[in-house]
């Protein structure tokens, strides 16, 4: 059974009160379906948006003072009643003001368009003076969340991380659209329209995502036909996302005007899109002592309907069964899923060395989830066994007192030792070279090189010496040279106090050690 569970974003339609998010609509509920692990269920899904009048009710959204004071204010006055002042102009501007208005998410899924509606004006409180700029933007979620504040390095030009957005800069009266922080295309007004007007001007604006298509108007409320800045322009690598409104508003020291904004109607139409499938990331990183590794599965530029995609892992340099558990099966994104996750189980093998690698794959068994790159990724399984323990070459003859009969050896480690591996005599083994096997009685002929085991292993307080006993094997005669063979393979080989096998041969971990010794 894959081992999977996913993670679901929640949106609902909000009301203004007191300045905290109080959803309604959607109601969400936990059902467990491992220890640890929970799958969030959403109900009621809907087309939501986001409305603002500013006269009570509305969105919910956040203000923000990124520069200042004073903070944005509503006050009264506006086209249809009350209005935001989201900058202003202090008597005597020392620092500037620069404030936001973010919404909470309004888009419940990924829908192919988006239609925005707003009011502004910008009014020259000191002649010449028309501030820095004002921006509108659809902000990316994975980028700036569901709600909370948001700023703009560069509000005039509508500059946002992941996003789109148009700017308006007052000071030149040019408008821009931009995407994922680089401006795309600018137009410059004709000066029928002036941006610091002092009359509120009405945008409409749609964001075509299908067609990766942007269009924008402005009308002047009091007067002037309606002036087309962008019509169906081309907005390459614009596709949809999860996102939500932000309108931001600059005054410097030496640019300074008063912003008011009002009427914010944003409306996401369109067909719900079903998004394509890919892994989160070419590449995947985790410690083998993490237990886990947890590997990404996201859906992007939509979200509409169930999707089932394949899951498989294989060998890279990696062993199933040794290094991880293989994870094999298919994974379903629900309705308005976006991510699921595929938890792979990692076996630390106590073996200090390279990292290993996971070969992860993705597949569209059932047509209904189109694949978009990467649908191969690599998990690295990273080492984190520390320097293996080595035995000295050198061996310690024990005599018996107050002869010259060997009755044991002892091996001095560099490392202290788990007890229960010293201690283990199938560890360790006494090899005679053939036709070199001696009893106490008669020579003997062999054909082949002779084991014998030994009869105990103690190690002593210091954790680093074992003494083997002979034991029985004391009436048998030494060769003049035998080799005693230290065991450091897995599973039960010898390891240190960390668990890191023994490094026998060359230097690599959970390898046998062959010692030579000279009676």
């Amino acid at each position: 059974m894959i081992n999977i569970f996913r993670r679901l974003g929640v949106s609902g339609r909000n009301g203004e009160k007191g300045g905290s998010l109080s959803p309604v609509g959607h109601r969400a509920r936990l059902r467990s379906i491992r220890p640890g692990v929970a799958v969030e269920l959403l109900e009621d899904r809907q087309l939501l948006s986001t409305v603002q009048t500013f006269d009570g009710g509305g969105t919910t959204y956040t203000l923000q003072q990124i520069a200042g004071p004073p903070q944005a204010s509503i006050q009264s006055g506006g086209p249809t009643g009350s209005f935001l002042r989201l900058a202003t102009s202090p008597a005597s501007p020392i620092a500037g003001n620069n404030n936001s208005i973010s919404f909470v998410t309004s888009d419940a899924g990924l829908y192919n368009s988006v239609q925005a509606n707003w009011d502004f004006r910008v009014t020259q409180t000191v002649a010449g003076q028309k501030g820095v700029g004002l921006s509108f933007a659809l902000l990316n979620t994975n980028n700036f969340g569901t709600s909370g504040g948001a700023a703009s390095l560069a509000p005039q030009q509508g500059i946002y991380d992941g996003s789109f957005a148009f700017g308006f800069d007052t000071t030149s009266n040019v408008v821009y659209a931009s995407l994922n922080s680089a401006v795309v295309t600018a137009a410059s007004l004709p000066a029928s329209v002036d941006l610091a007007s002092g009359q509120f001007i009405h945008a409409s604006a749609t964001i075509d995502f299908q067609h990766s298509t942007i269009s924008l108007t402005l009308t002047p409320s009091i007067s002037g036909p309606a002036t087309t800045v962008f019509s169906d322009v081309d907005i390459p690598n614009l596709g949809p996302y999860q996102s939500r409104v932000s309108f931001q508003a600059d005054n410097t020291a030496a640019a300074f005007a008063d912003f008011d904004l009002d009427n914010v109607n944003v409306q996401y139409t369109g067909q719900r899109l079903a998004g394509s499938v890919s892994f989160g990331a070419a590449n995947f990183s985790a410690n083998e002592s993490d237990g886990v590794a947890f590997i990404t599965i996201i859906r992007t530029g939509g979200s509409s309907g169930s999707v089932t995609i394949g899951f498989v892992s294989a060998d890279g340099t990696a062993r199933n069964g040794v290094n991880y558990q293989s994870v094999a099966g298919p994974i379903t994104l629900a309705d308005g899923q976006t991510q699921a996750v595929v938890a792979i189980p990692l076996i630390d093998d106590g073996v200090a060395g390279s990292d290993r690698t996971v070969q992860l794959y993705l597949s569209n068994p059932t047509l209904t989830a189109p694949l978009v790159p990467p649908i191969v990724s690599t998990l690295t399984i990273v080492n984190t066994d520390p320097v293996p323990p080595t035995v000295s070459p050198t061996v310690a003859k024990v005599y018996r007192a107050g002869t010259h009969r060997v009755t044991g050896f002892r091996l001095t480690f560099s490392q202290s030792l788990d007890a229960a591996s010293a201690q283990d005599v199938a560890n360790y083994a006494m090899i005679f070279p053939s036709t070199a096997a001696r009893s106490s009685r008669v020579r003997t002929a062999r054909a082949a090189q002779q084991t014998y085991s030994f009869a105990q292993a103690t190690l002593d307080p210091t954790g680093t010496v074992v003494t083997l006993s002979r034991g029985a094997l004391g009436r048998i005669h030494l060769p003049k040279v035998l080799q005693i063979l230290v065991r450091g393979t897995p599973p039960t080989g010898i390891r240190n106090t960390t668990g890191t096998y023994l490094a026998g041969s060359g230097g690599a971990a959970g390898t046998d050690a062959l010692l030579t010794v000279r009676i």
